[in-house]
């Protein structure tokens, strides 16, 4: 922090020649950035615990550890994990580029480079990421706003028929933790979340009416399903209050294309009923929303057909009461009720899996949303 009270980037640059990081070094702080330097990968893993950095310059041909493996590690601390990464590069193929940009780098500039090249790119990507984060504090300031409502019209089948999907929700007590939504993104393509919030009290109501809005902010083309997770766990983790967190299931179908992509924060496996009447699970591991900020989040992709449906739901319709377990042999039980439901309409379905498998519960909530693609 200046004297003046404004935040002072530090740049961290990673590279073996010193040659390169006297230039870089020198350059970067007549701009005004505080710069760490380090000559590989260990070294620069060591920086980062101790000085965070808020933009990384990496070489990607360095000895021992190259900069695709430090750039892997780096992902991995905290701290440092969201720190976009430009790599420093003399390879010109394009495999190579992509591989940087698949371990999440945001740019890349190619050796022998010019300082002025340099210094633009380090002021746009300091500048996007000083976007995002205002960006999640005004999102942040939203939520408390929209916390004090008490419900939010839930989307009706009716209001999105193109989506063609169907819903249950059956809530234990007058306010209801449970939560779904449908978006159309446009071009047929259709994001279906399901979400559980602990808690069975007015508030766990309120959190999720706000969960269900801030998902809806931050999904659409420009995300992919995991970002949008990953947006929504930092502004939940800074905003829930103690002991609250939330499970959920996001499915994203492009019809165009026949794929399925579906993300998991330790949620119960969403179902496909193939439309020959097999089923399958989606088991999808990933940790809880809105606990700690450097949460994972695993991802599936698979292909479905015209006619296949897919199941989400919460662990109200799977829970043994008794036993107070919400999966293990209740996932063999849903696979035989979809089975034997084959011929049941889509807009029946999620009545029927409510009534065959929770019966007259009132224990939890009770969500089962369907579509179709």
């Amino acid at each position: 922090m200046t004297p003046g009270g404004f935040h002072q980037p530090r740049v961290l640059v990673v590279d073996d020649e010193r040659a390169n990081l006297h230039l870089l070094s020198i350059s970067l702080r007549n701009e005004g950035y505080l710069v760490s330097v380090a000559t590989n990968g260990e070294a620069a893993l060591e920086i980062a615990r101790t000085l965070p950095p808020d933009l990384i310059l990496l070489d990607i041909v360095m000895p021992g550890m190259d900069g695709f493996q430090t750039m892997a590690r780096l992902k991995q601390i905290k701290g440092s994990s969201r720190a976009p990464v430009i790599f420093l590069t003399g390879m010109e193929d394009l495999e190579s580029k992509l591989k940087g940009f698949a371990l999440g780098a945001v740019d890349y500039v190619t050796k022998p480079f010019h300082l002025e090249e340099v210094r633009a790119r380090v002021r746009l990507h300091l500048q996007l990421a000083h976007a995002q984060t205002a960006l999640i504090q005004e999102q942040s300031a939203k939520l408390r706003s929209l916390a004090s409502a008490q419900e939010m019209l839930l989307l009706k089948p009716s209001d999105l028929p193109q989506a063609n999907f169907s819903v249950w929700y059956e809530s234990a007590q007058e306010a209801g933790g449970d939560l779904y939504d449908v978006i159309d993104l446009g071009n047929e393509i259709y994001g279906f979340l399901v979400a559980d919030v602990s808690g069975h009290d007015v508030g766990t109501s309120l959190v999720a009416t706000a969960a269900r809005a801030l998902f809806r902010q931050n999904a659409g083309p420009m995300y992919s399903p995991e970002e949008t997770f990953q947006l929504a766990n930092r502004i939940l983790t800074g905003w829930l209050p103690p002991g609250r967190f939330l499970t959920a299931c996001y499915a994203l179908l492009n019809r165009n294309t026949g794929m399925l992509k579906v993300v998991g924060a330790a949620h119960p496996p969403a179902a496909i009923q193939s439309k020959n009447g097999d089923v399958r699970l989606l088991e999808v591991e990933g940790d809880v929303l809105g606990s700690f900020q450097e949460a994972c989040f695993g991802r599936l992709n698979c292909h479905v057909n015209k006619g296949d449906r897919v199941v989400l739901y919460t662990d109200g319709l799977v829970e043994d009461i008794e036993s107070g377990m919400a999966w293990g042999s209740s996932g063999d039980r849903l696979i035989d009720v979809l089975q034997e439901a084959r011929n049941v309409s889509l807009n029946e379905l999620p009545g029927h899996l409510a009534r065959v498998l929770a019966g007259d519960s009132k224990e939890d909530d009770i969500l089962v949303l369907a579509f179709e693609v």
